[in-house]
């Protein structure tokens, strides 16, 4: 009786341990069918200006992001109070670092007569201009817009400027994709990028 009962439980181990092993490779084949897909965002104009000339104002731009949308997987709103984390949705690269690459390309089509980085022009006869944008919101829902909200400030000793500015800029996301956010999200630095261009005066 007890050399079946120890059958009976040995075939009942063996059983469930085959059920884990199953139950492993269907997690297992689940994840690596859900390939991760990488966006990034784009500088617009997509052209440079045709009036372009050689760069005479520096300009040192430093660019901050919500530290909500700070990371590798998308974020999209559910609601005013909810979000969604999109892990296999994700960015080519730190999207701080887009933000700011991509900002600075487009000012600098709109404007050919600067030169943007992000560190000092050692080498600079003059100081350069400092721009600072704080991107206190950035946030876009399936099906309705992406926003991105900016305070920022020019600086340009040189000609005694202070310049404090902030504002909304929004893009349509009609498209229920993700490839449609990054877009959204290119138009909406394309307007900051306008209003920061104005700032700058021209010397």
């Amino acid at each position: 009786m007890k050399t079946a009962l120890r059958r009976a439980g040995w075939h009942i181990r063996c059983a469930n341990l085959h059920i884990l092993r199953s139950v492993a490779v269907l997690l297992l084949t689940a994840c690596a069918g859900r390939p991760d897909h990488f966006y990034t965002l784009n500088t617009l104009p997509a052209a440079a200006s045709a009036t372009s000339s050689t760069p005479t104002v520096q300009v040192r731009l430093h660019v901050t992001v919500p530290a909500l949308v700070d990371r590798a997987a998308m974020v999209l709103s559910t609601s005013k109070n909810g979000i969604a984390i999109h892990e296999h949705e994700r960015w080519a690269t730190p999207l701080a670092d887009q933000v700011s690459q991509t900002l600075a390309r487009d000012i600098e089509r709109r404007r050919s007569d600067i030169l943007i980085g992000d560190r000092g022009f050692d080498q600079a006869e003059s100081a350069p201009i400092t721009v600072k944008v704080d991107i206190v919101r950035m946030s876009a829902q399936q099906n309705g817009r992406a926003t991105l909200e900016a305070h920022w400030r020019i600086v340009d000793k040189s000609v005694g400027q202070d310049e404090l500015g902030s504002d909304s800029f929004d893009a349509p996301l009609p498209a229920d994709g993700y490839a449609a956010l990054a877009i959204a999200y290119s138009q909406a630095l394309s307007a900051l990028a306008d209003r920061l261009a104005l700032g700058l005066h021209r010397r």
